[in-house]
């Protein structure tokens, strides 16, 4: 590593000659990563020299002249440092931007520094900050702006935490205006961050600031006034292109920068973080953040899908542009405040439903008390034993009457109860409700959990009653998704699932989206990956493992082996356990990344501690080879042991190989023919190899 020769520029940390970002605070230095070697590489027109800040300020008032006054050093950037500077005749302070002290430019970069100062000077938009004017001072470019009164987001960021979502959402509105304005006119920001995004005043009014960097998408496309493969941005709020240094980027690199500056809000923190710049750069390639609703619950649902899709790791998978991406974020906010207008007529018609039942409830308990007090005054008490009477005390209005005529009964015992209240006759069944089967009587309402009594069966025992079985059912509607998914009637079963899904059910979802991913009807792949990206956003971890492997398939959406390994990695890192095994082997295999068996091992293993018999013979396999993990062939007879017992032939095979070989267990060919015996039964072809030679 060379050693450290130059300051970070926003925080001063010594860096390496060639440092592209500072380690402490992100902040972008003039450098950009090679991306043949992944090393860092000064652009061609940028050479250090000497710091001359006391120089620098003599010929910046020099060329200012009397109607400014230069004042003090107010902020430092990745290419320039920022002044504030007096307006002597209209008496107001402005900032000055010039290119950096440490700094010298050759001709082209020159250029193309003015050519962007101009591009912008053009723009006219009030979420924009303007350029008053632009110039040199003997060899130094400089910008002159009005001065911001007020704060970035950045430090209300840090000062405050994560924003309410009617302020964060506003925010995102007045930046996307911004950035459409600018794009309209050939512009691309390159930069978006909360650092540059200012709030001023009361009214905390957007001002995007720090065109500065960026890069003209003239059609004309001048190539000398470009750098190839620079890499200018923050780390934290890279593009995935912009992270792997594609020279090509375009109005869909803003949107993603954007959209994580929405997520950061929303959250109180940035999406991907990393002990190194290289770390974080890698993330924004290859993973997915977490869904912002896992971290905030209450975040509307959206808007989270409209800044996840302003995130989408493939450009081409984001809004077409940023206008539709602020059509999205507005467009939440009808949705969600529909979405809340619905739940509250909901909630006030079950208050009104409640107390159109409370008044006759209560009516109908008056009288049923009634009449269970009139029949208890008028029933006559329990028989006395013979030869007992009523004891003192017991009032004459409830002795035991005499038996009426005909009564059935000992003498003296009260067995008549004729003048006991009839009680009600039961209520018939509504038409709708279902027929008992194989007898003629009707059953109670299904979901009631009451029916009515049914004539004995044919071949019943006398005097035993059966009701019909209602079915399994989701409150009053029918069968449930879980219980149609899993029967033989695929049209109900798609009906059912796909009104709990449209409601939001992420069960539901998920398995709506496993009908159509086993489905051989054509178009319907698409609609699983629909599905279960709903379901995944949502936070189901088997459908964003499920995604993942559609994704690696191309079944349903086009293949994209980066995009899967992200997903997969993100429901391993959310301990599906189910993934981990996935991953582990996309690993071993370099798929969707860099190969890498230290990784594989790591996620094999903690599938093989949990029981999974197939990631076992894969540890035991590794311990034996010494790949991934230091070699120890003990280590690899306990695992193959325990999944070969368990019936893995690979693992069979494996422990039958050791006995052979006495490599981790003492040698042993009658243990070694008996598991690889076992495993050539299986299908095992080397197993059926070395039982051959044995028989040979």
């Amino acid at each position: 590593m060379a050693s450290a020769t130059r300051l970070c520029p926003s925080c001063n940390t010594p860096l390496p000659e060639l440092a592209a970002f500072c380690y402490v605070c992100g902040s972008a230095t003039p450098p950009a990563i090679d991306r043949r070697t992944g090393e860092i590489a000064i652009p061609d027109g940028i050479t250090a020299s000497p710091d001359a800040s006391a120089e620098m300020l003599r010929k910046l008032q020099d060329a200012l002249g009397k109607h400014y006054e230069l004042q003090g050093l107010i902020g430092r950037g990745g290419f320039a440092e920022v002044f504030q500077v007096r307006d002597l005749w209209l008496k107001r302070d402005l900032a000055l931007k010039a290119i950096r002290p440490d700094l010298s430019l050759s001709g082209t970069l020159m250029a193309r520094f003015r050519r962007e100062a101009e591009a912008v000077a053009a723009l006219r938009h009030p979420n924009i900050v303007p350029i008053y004017d632009i110039g040199e001072a003997d060899g130094i470019m400089y910008i002159l702006m009005p001065l911001i009164k007020g704060e970035s987001l950045k430090q209300l960021l840090l000062r405050d935490g994560r924003r309410p979502v009617p302020e964060a959402r506003r925010i995102l509105l007045e930046a996307s205006s911004a950035l459409g304005s600018a794009h309209e006119a050939g512009v691309v920001h390159r930069d978006i961050k909360p650092e540059n995004i200012m709030l001023e005043g009361k009214a905390r009014r957007v001002l995007v600031m720090d065109f500065g960097i960026a890069k003209v998408m003239d059609a004309a496309g001048d190539a000398s006034l470009t750098s190839s493969g620079t890499i200018v941005g923050t780390p934290h709020y890279m593009s995935p292109e912009q992270a792997s240094g594609d020279p090509h980027l375009d109005h869909r690199t803003d949107q993603y920068s954007l959209a994580v500056v929405g997520y950061h809000m929303l959250t109180g923190t940035v999406p991907f973080e990393g002990e190194s710049t290289r770390a974080i750069l890698f993330k924004q390639m290859m993973e997915l953040p977490r869904s912002m609703r896992e971290l905030v619950p209450e975040v509307p649902e959206a808007l989270m899908t409209a800044v996840s899709k302003g995130m989408a790791k493939e450009a081409a998978e984001r809004f077409p542009d940023i206008e539709a991406f602020a059509a999205a974020i507005e467009a939440s906010a009808a949705e969600d405040a529909a979405k809340a207008a619905a739940e509250v007529s909901l909630a006030q018609a079950a208050v009104k439903q409640q107390r159109r039942w409370i008044v006759p409830l209560a009516g109908a308990v008056g009288i049923l008390a009634i009449a269970v007090a009139v029949a208890l005054f008028r029933r006559p008490p329990l028989a006395e034993p013979p030869g007992k009477s009523a004891g003192p005390g017991v009032p004459a209005a409830v002795a035991p009457p005499p038996p009426a005529a005909g009564a059935s009964g000992a003498p003296g015992t009260g067995g008549n109860l004729a003048a006991a209240p009839a009680p009600a006759p039961a209520p018939a069944p509504p038409p709708a409700a279902a027929a008992g089967r194989g007898t003629g009587s009707p059953t109670g309402v299904a979901g009631s959990g009451k029916s009515e009594k049914s004539k004995p069966l044919a071949g019943s025992a006398a005097g035993t009653t059966k009701t019909a079985a209602a079915p399994a059912a989701s409150g009053r509607g029918g069968p449930s998704c879980s219980n149609a998914a899993g029967g033989d009637d695929r049209d109900l079963a798609f009906r059912v699932c796909t009104d709990e899904a449209n409601k939001g059910n992420v069960v539901s979802e998920r398995l709506l989206a496993g009908l159509y991913d086993r489905s051989q009807v054509p178009g319907h792949d698409a609609e699983a990956v629909t599905w279960y990206r709903k379901a995944a956003d949502a936070g189901d971890m088997a459908s964003l493992l499920r995604l993942g492997q559609l994704l690696h398939l191309g079944k349903g959406v086009p293949q994209n082996e980066l995009d899967a390994t992200a997903k997969i990695r993100q429901a391993a890192e959310a301990d599906y356990q189910p993934a981990w095994p996935v991953l582990a082997e996309r690993f071993e295999q370099g798929l969707g990344g860099r190969k890498s068996d230290k990784e594989a091992f790591f996620w094999y293993r903690k599938a093989a501690e949990k029981g999974e018999v197939s990631a076992q013979a894969r540890v035991g396999d590794m311990y034996a080879r010494g790949r991934g993990v230091d070699k120890d062939e003990t280590e690899a007879v306990r695992w193959f042991r325990g999944a070969a017992e368990k019936g893995n032939k690979d693992a069979q095979y494996g422990l039958g190989m050791a006995y052979l070989k006495g490599k981790g267990a003492e040698k042993s060919d009658s243990l070694a023919y008996l598991w690889l015996k076992k495993a050539a039964d299986q299908g095992h072809p080397d197993a059926q190899k070395e039982v051959a030679k044995r028989h040979s």
